[in-house]
């Protein structure tokens, strides 16, 4: 065979792997898609505070510092 029909032929597989690189990465961005919609509807979990019962106390009573005295 001569040089030409290998160019060829090497011309035509790197085209056949670049029609197939570009077809596998629509599929990856049609599922990047349908993850990002799935995402997008599922709703996220809503924080409840705790509710605070009437005999609970705060652990610590705000106090002046003996450095700061009061002055009238």
């Amino acid at each position: 065979m001569r040089k030409t029909s290998y160019f060829f032929i090497l011309f035509l597989v790197l085209i056949l792997i670049f029609i197939l690189g570009v077809r596998y990465g629509q599929k990856i961005e049609k599922n990047n898609k349908v993850v990002d919609y799935i995402l997008k509807i599922s709703p996220y979990p809503l924080a409840s505070p705790k509710p605070i019962d009437e005999g609970d106390s705060p652990t610590k009573v705000a106090t002046i510092s003996p450095t700061l005295k009061l002055k009238k």
